[in-house]
């Protein structure tokens, strides 16, 4: 009878979890929710998560073990859409005294009033217990776009005539218009065995590193962290990943083959490997990740809690040679490469929230062992290369040393970045929010101000300064001084 009364307990607390409105995220991996396993097991959050489809699910119940398990065939489709109005002018040089400051003001670089038109779409399929299919994709606004560039053309191409006057080839400049403004972000398959090696296909994000505003350990991702926006998803790349579990312990292992999707030859695939060690509220992470003709590198992980109230989080990368490419500071700015030297990269920082004052702070320090400790060369590569954009030509050989300088990411050495979040002033539809960046190598300082009014349900308004300055007379940067003002229109999830 006990056992009755148990199972239709049980059976009551999920009919009403599953009467709630869904609210659940548009991704999860295989991992966290374990996708149930060969044996009947109690109905926990993680299955009846907003993952679990309200329709076509079934209950089996067993009178002798009082158990339950949730199963669902159904495709789940879903998305949101962003739909925003902004308004954002730009002053540069705006620290350097004008002879007409009234004409200067009135002639800004940049005043844009811009539509921002961007949805995703997801679908998430169960067909089969411990098996999901994935994928999400992306369109923006404009939904065609033009795409620029230069395409390289060798000598043995070039007719017989030409081949003496370029002996290296040459460079041709390219225009596609109406391409779709469109990307799979997304698109892999999840699978399992025995609820101890869970394996990921396809093409994903890939969650290494703990840092917040930058991580240096994440060496797999094709995209970098944005500090003014740390929270938003970054792109991976095609791997497959195999995650074990250690039995009866908190520990991890999680292993990747990364295959070159560029000229798909065999040597040039990527291992990475990671294990993941849990000490009570601390969690270690030690792994590595090497590619043929590439510098292999080391990482380490932390983070943690102190006195369970700030939470700490560390980085450490060892690589042996530089993958990069650096310009020497002279008249011809003369490339060079360096591949038999240690570089290191590290990082440290925090975070805190208070639920009674409604406040968050971060704060993080990065050392770039792989930038430059004066950025002068960079800095004059990157204003020639800027030029030649905005006189559309394509084929000056300052975009390709570009390229090599934005493949940095970061070009300098020492970064420092916090933020102070206040979400709630007065009311929870009113929040602000400052971003503090200090890029030391390139003496550059950022500070952004942003205050948010959720006018009513659907328009929400964001608005607020931005300044760029120089942190000393010899900083190459002369600074700029920004303002925006955005309304969020409808949109939302579905």
């Amino acid at each position: 009878m006990k056992k009755i009364i148990a199972l239709f307990f049980m059976m009551m607390l999920v009919s009403a979890v599953f009467a709630q409105e869904a609210a659940g995220t548009e991704t999860g991996s295989l991992e966290d929710e374990l996708f149930g396993g060969d044996t009947e097991a109690l109905v926990t959050p993680e299955q009846a998560n907003a993952e679990t489809q309200k329709d076509g699910v079934s209950l089996t119940g067993d009178l002798k073990t009082a158990t339950l398990a949730l199963e669902s065939n159904k495709l789940r489709i879903g998305g949101s859409l962003n739909a925003e109005l902004g308004l954002k002018y730009v002053w540069a040089d705006p620290y350097t005294k004008k002879n007409d400051a009234k004409k200067a003001f009135l002639n800004p670089e940049v005043a844009q009033l811009r539509p921002t038109i961007g949805a995703n779409l997801f679908f998430d399929a169960r067909p089969v217990q411990d098996l999901k299919l994935y994928g999400k994709f992306l369109f923006e606004f404009p939904f065609e776009k033009n795409l620029n560039g230069a395409a390289s053309i060798g000598k043995e191409q070039l007719p017989p005539a030409l081949q003496g006057l370029f002996p290296n080839g040459l460079a041709a400049p390219v225009s596609v218009n109406g391409s779709p403004n469109f990307k799979i972000w997304e698109m892999y398959t999840d699978f399992s065995t025995k609820d101890i090696a869970f394996f990921r296909f396809g093409k994903h994000t890939v969650k290494w590193g703990t840092g917040y505003f930058y991580s240096p350990a994440d060496v797999i991702n094709i995209s970098r962290i944005d500090p003014q926006k740390p929270t938003e998803d970054r792109e991976g790349p095609v791997s497959l990943r195999t995650h074990i579990v250690i039995p009866k312990t908190q520990y991890n292992i999680w292993l990747y083959l990364l295959p070159d999707t560029e000229t798909f030859k065999p040597q040039y695939t990527a291992g990475a490997a990671k294990a993941e060690f849990v000490f009570g509220d601390w969690e270690l992470g030690v792994g590595g990740w090497y590619r043929y003709e590439k510098a292999p590198r080391f990482i380490t992980t932390l983070s943690g809690s102190i006195a369970g109230k700030v939470a700490v989080f560390a980085e450490g990368v060892f690589a042996w040679g530089s993958d990069y490419t650096y310009y020497k500071n002279d008249a011809t700015l003369t490339p060079y490469t360096v591949k038999n030297k240690p570089f290191f990269q590290a990082t440290l920082g925090g975070s805190y929230s208070n639920a009674d004052s409604h406040t968050m702070l971060a704060f993080q320090y990065y050392y770039n062992g792989f930038g430059y400790a004066n950025t002068k060369a960079a800095d004059n590569i990157t204003d020639t290369a800027v030029a030649a954009l905005k006189s559309q030509n394509f084929t000056d050989p300052s975009l390709k040393k570009y390229e090599n300088i934005a493949a940095m990411g970061n070009r300098g050495q020492h970064y420092i970045a916090f933020t102070i979040s206040q979400n709630k002033i007065g009311t929870e539809d009113l929040t602000a929010n400052l971003f503090q960046q200090f890029a030391i190598s390139e003496l550059e300082g950022l500070t952004t101000l942003s205050l948010n009014w959720k006018i009513f349900k659907f328009v929400q308004m964001s608005t607020g300064p931005i300044f760029s300055y120089p942190l000393s007379p010899a900083s190459h940067s002369k600074g700029s001084i920004g303002y925006n003002l955005s309304f969020k229109l409808g949109g939302g999830k579905f």
